[in-house]
């Protein structure tokens, strides 16, 4: 299976992943052969990238489990959804904090359940629920790097919370700036800057929430080197807690299709997170983080070093650029007989080099 950005489609490829609307209705069930129609509608409803096949095999192809299930994501998601509308009609946040402890504590559940699991990107929100959706998967991507940091239960909860409201502020600033399709000027950015400011505010004046999820909405554009906005923090004076929100912000943000740029590539994302250790976030930070990253996610066509050619199919936590992989074709490129699997994070010497299209 591939990606493929929604103005690439192709009447006749395969839809590999059953596309739902982010209060849960189904859109298109896994399995639907795409034609002209399914495409329109699929542009209409701004879907940016779908997984197809380019033919209707996709049942040989290995499911892909996600870390947290559709449901709990998706009342996730309509729950940011509603604070964030709510807060950017009134002007300030109206949140009851049990109902966000409540998610973050089902979503935490479900992690610690399947603590196994490695972050798998699929990108299948429409362009209308990006706000909502990304800070859904912040707060998965941090409630897993906490998890692997030690973090108990209680810091846990802070932290997902946090997590989920740490882009509030961008209700403060204009649509036309945070969707602008070409290049910001220099005065649009120093706008979009003070969501930072912006959303630390709005959750002080709540009352009813701790000062550290201010600062996570506060500090999560900080960079440990000093670099970043809106005070130049470095090092320890950027709180743990915001460190980790920044590089799972950092990480879901740059793997979107958003209207001013393509996504980059999971394992171009995770190269660049990977080599942020005390420059964006300190080094115990990014270590935890990658630790739960998958470089090539499940069905993923890969070539390996030794030019044989598969896909990925689940990958060892901790063991991020070696996938399982399914070879289908061996060394000189021809096709096997027997498709057989090859672990390479058990395979001294093969790695995968590059990503490919399909097979």
């Amino acid at each position: 299976m591939r990606t493929v950005a929604i103005e690439d489609l192709k009447p006749g490829m395969t839809l590999g992943y059953t596309i739902y609307s982010s209060d849960g209705r189904v859109l298109l069930r896994a399995g639907v052969v795409l034609n002209d129609n399914y495409i329109n509608y699929l542009i209409r409803m701004k879907i940016p990238v779908v997984g197809v096949f380019d033919d209707s095999d996709y049942e040989k192809q290995p499911i892909l489990k996600d870390v947290v299930n559709r449901k709990t994501r998706l009342a996730a998601v309509a729950q940011v959804k509603n604070v964030l509308l709510e807060s950017q009609e009134s002007g300030r946040l109206v949140i009851e904090p049990e109902s966000l402890y409540g998610t973050v504590g089902e979503l935490t559940d479900q992690l610690l359940s399947n603590r196994e699991l490695i972050f798998n990107l699929v990108d299948l929100r429409s362009q209308d629920d990006y706000t909502f959706a990304h800070s859904v998967n912040v707060c998965v991507l941090s409630l897993m790097t906490g998890i692997t940091m030690g973090y108990q239960k209680r810091a846990l909860s802070i932290l997902g919370v946090g997590a989920l409201l740490h882009d509030l502020g961008k209700v403060k600033i204009p649509d036309s700036i945070l969707n602008k399709p070409g290049p910001l000027t220099e005065a649009e950015f120093e706008i979009i800057k003070t969501h930072t400011v912006h959303g630390a505010d709005m959750i002080r004046k709540a009352g009813n929430l701790d000062e550290i999820h201010a600062l996570m909405a506060l500090q999560h554009h900080e960079n440990y080197d000093g670099s970043g906005y809106p005070f130049g923090l470095s090092r320890d004076r950027i709180e743990e807690y915001s460190q980790i929100v920044a590089i799972a912000d950092r990480f879901d943000a740059i793997t979107a299709d958003r209207v001013y740029r393509k996504p980059y590539p999971p394992v171009e994302a995770f190269a660049m997170c990977e080599a942020s250790a005390n420059y964006f976030v300190k080094e115990s930070v990014t270590r935890a983080f990658i630790y739960n990253i998958a470089a090539y996610p499940a069905n993923t066509v890969v070539e390996l070093n030794n030019g044989m050619v598969g896909v990925a199919l689940v990958t060892p936590k901790g063991s991020s650029l070696y996938p399982k992989v399914k070879v289908y074709f061996d060394e000189k490129h021809s096709i096997l007989s027997e498709p057989f699997e090859l672990p390479l994070h058990e395979t001294e010497g093969v790695y995968v080099v590059r990503v490919l299209e399909s097979l």
